[in-house]
């Protein structure tokens, strides 16, 4: 399985939702399963690996190591962390070569006006590769997350049924370089069982 990890959005959790759908895997398929491909200049994935020092579970590489070692061969799972904002021929190659984009996007209105114009973009390019965005930094005492997947899907959006809750234990799992059901405490596990119900959506 391919996904490509995008958005046309910086601040939605694509790093962190690249991650720990690396992680999903992982656990799901046994260990040297999954690989996450850094495709994006910021390197957040691999400074990510780098301070959990091989704690990760799963392997990260930067997409040039990726093209080297050919790891669509080498591992059942790859997911890729792009660069943000693919447009044009290079939102084409990511289009044809996943199975799936998943689009992460925080529920404030800029941000789901930004999802329209990608969302536009992937359906005028075709091709096989199913897109579903993801709703992510939901903040638990407001209702904006509930009237941004309404607006969407009013729209023809299609969605993740789960969402991706606003927790700190995800900015201390990236500090440590861990997935986040490695760090103590209801919020952290909680943010896992977020991220375990996304990796079931996909590949259920």
């Amino acid at each position: 399985m391919i996904l490509t990890v995008t958005s046309h959005k910086g601040g939605v959790a694509k790093t962190t939702t690249a991650m720990h759908l690396g992680a999903y895997l992982e656990r799901r398929d046994g260990e040297g399963s999954t690989v996450v491909v850094d495709a994006d200049p910021n390197g957040s994935a691999l400074g990510w690996a780098r301070r959990g020092r091989g704690q990760l579970g799963f392997s990260v590489v930067s997409s040039r190591e990726a093209q080297e070692r050919g790891v669509v061969r080498e591992f059942a799972n790859v997911v890729v962390d792009t660069q943000g904002r693919p447009r044009g021929e290079g939102l084409r190659r990511l289009v044809a070569q996943c199975d799936m984009l998943v689009v992460p996007t925080t529920p404030e209105a800029g941000s789901t006006e930004t999802i329209m114009l990608m969302a536009r973009d992937i359906e005028e390019l075709g091709g096989p590769a199913e897109y579903r965005v993801l709703l992510t930094m939901v903040k638990w005492y407001n209702r904006r997350a509930a009237q941004a997947r309404r607006s969407l899907e009013k729209r023809g959006v299609p969605l993740f049924r789960s969402e991706i809750r606003d927790r700190a234990a995800f900015a201390t799992a990236e500090l440590r370089g861990l997935p986040v059901y490695e760090i103590k405490g209801k919020g952290a596990r909680d943010g896992w069982a977020d991220y375990e119900a996304v990796g079931r959506e996909v590949t259920g």
